[in-house]
């Protein structure tokens, strides 16, 4: 066994969920009328039909629906990251800062709060909708800089909150996410189609639900900020901002049972457990019996990788016990955190792994246990991009952990230092696949295989 097999099998994950694949059963156009979801409207009852792009799969999913609606569409705009634009789509695209938003996600917010609010009864709003739009639709909260805007999120970034508990503070600092560009749409029929990139598939946190009531409320947000140790570090802008809110419900976001909310309606069109799935698939072919724990996978990155490794070598073990020698691949998905003390260049899915092999080095029960197999461990994004860094992630087997073994490499000091994304570069196992066009969070499979003889029946 090699990496390899692991790479094939996450990238076929990858591949269940991007538009090209699911799209055409979310959106159809048939004589004078169009299909979203199950429902079907009119063209000519609709004044102006806008479609509304946000997030890193926005190009791909705004390619799809051209495809299908072609001249149909009056208006359009696509937001999505750096990089991430599609040549062959001929709407406008805006590409963005993430995870940290920069001057063009501020340029984005205003776009997006323009189109939105030239909206009115007699139009038809299709929004494609997918993760981090947080970042690159921005808008800056009144008496605050830019500056100290992206501060506070760096400081929201590395606190090691979850992206539910990060989505939460950002809706209460933005005029657009939680609902709000529902306000702003003029009472326009509303259908939102969206990737998920958030454990349980949370319409409300799915790229701070822009368009979907916000249960969360500003004093929950106070506990967040103060439990994460980000009180302290606000920017006085920012610290003025949350006092004004406290005194002013009228600034809160529209919670659940709004009237404003009942020409809006969402779809969930692709998630992390079809992309599990199509990993599970993929796996029998190499003659893997593929596991699937859940596809809600959280906590910091370090300790999740190391627990599910245990998990997993524990299960063959049982297996064993009832002369069961099946070769099994372990599939889980999620999205970890990382709480950053660290200088280094990484994301939380190389972190992962290099907790994972400093475990292997170091824990002499678990190195007795793997000699028992043939493995590689493999975790990824499945948008393609790992932090701030070109890599989705990392792989490790036998021969890169015996690498590792013999070199002067000291993968303690990088892990201390949050520095995977060099370690990596340097000893090999870093998984790069490019910008993938979706985003339905992260991909974590160990291929386990028996090395002694499978004991032969009679």
């Amino acid at each position: 066994m090699n990496n390899a097999t692991a790479k094939t099998i996450f990238q076929a994950g990858v591949e269940a969920v991007l538009p090209s694949v699911f799209m055409a059963d979310f959106l159809e156009k048939k004589d004078a009328a169009f299909r979203v979801g199950g429902q079907w409207f009119a063209r000519k009852e609709i004044r102006s039909l806008v479609v509304l792009a946000m997030g890193k799969a926005a190009s791909a999913m705004a390619f799809e629906a051209q495809n299908i609606l072609g001249d149909w569409v009056d208006q359009a705009l696509v937001v999505t990251k750096e990089e991430h634009a599609l040549p062959g789509l001929a709407w406008p695209q805006l590409e963005a800062g993430h995870p940290v938003p920069n001057q063009k996600s501020f340029d984005a917010g205003l776009a997006v709060r323009n189109l939105v609010s030239s909206l009115d009864p007699r139009d038809f709003l299709l929004v494609l909708l997918s993760g981090g739009t947080s970042a690159l639709v921005a808008d800056l909260p009144e008496g605050c800089s830019q500056e100290e805007l992206q501060s506070f999120y760096q400081s929201l970034l590395a606190s090691g909150a979850s992206i539910a508990e990060m989505n939460a503070v950002r809706k209460h600092f933005s005029s657009l996410k939680g609902g709000q560009l529902a306000r702003l749409a003029g009472g326009a029929t509303i259908e939102v189609g969206v990737l998920s990139d958030v454990p349980g598939d949370d319409l409300s946190v799915i790229a701070s639900g822009p368009f979907y009531p916000d249960s969360s409320s500003i004093s929950e947000v106070e506990q967040l900020l103060y439990r994460f140790g980000i009180t302290e570090k606000m920017p006085r802008g920012l610290q003025d901002y949350i006092n004004r809110l406290k005194t002013d419900p009228s600034r809160e976001t529209p919670k659940p049972g709004d009237p404003l909310f009942h020409r809006v309606q969402h779809h969930l069109l692709a998630t992390n457990l079809l992309a599990l799935k199509a990993c599970a698939d993929k796996s029998l072919d190499f003659g893997f019996e593929p596991i699937t724990f859940h596809a809600s996978l959280e906590g910091e990155a370090r300790e999740v990788g190391v627990n599910f490794l245990r998990q997993a070598l524990s299960q063959m073990e049982a297996y064993k016990k009832q002369g069961d020698y099946t070769a099994r691949c372990f599939l889980a998905g999620g999205e970890t955190t990382v709480t950053l003390t660290g200088k280094g260049k990484g994301g939380r899915n190389q972190e992962l792994m290099l907790a994972l092999l400093v475990e292997c080095l170091n824990n002499e029960d678990l190195i007795k246990q793997l000699k028992s197999y043939a493995f590689a461990f493999l975790s990824g994004g499945t948008d393609g991009t790992d932090g701030p860094t070109d890599a989705a992630g990392a792989v490790l087997d036998e021969t890169l952990l015996e690498q590792v073994r013999k070199a002067e490499l000291n993968p303690d000091s990088f892990l201390a230092n949050q520095d995977a994304y060099t370690f990596f570069s340097a000893a090999g196992g870093l998984v790069k696949t490019g910008p993938t066009q979706t985003n339905v969070m992260d991909i974590l499979l160990i291929l386990l295989e028996h090395k002694e003889p499978v004991p032969q029946e009679g």
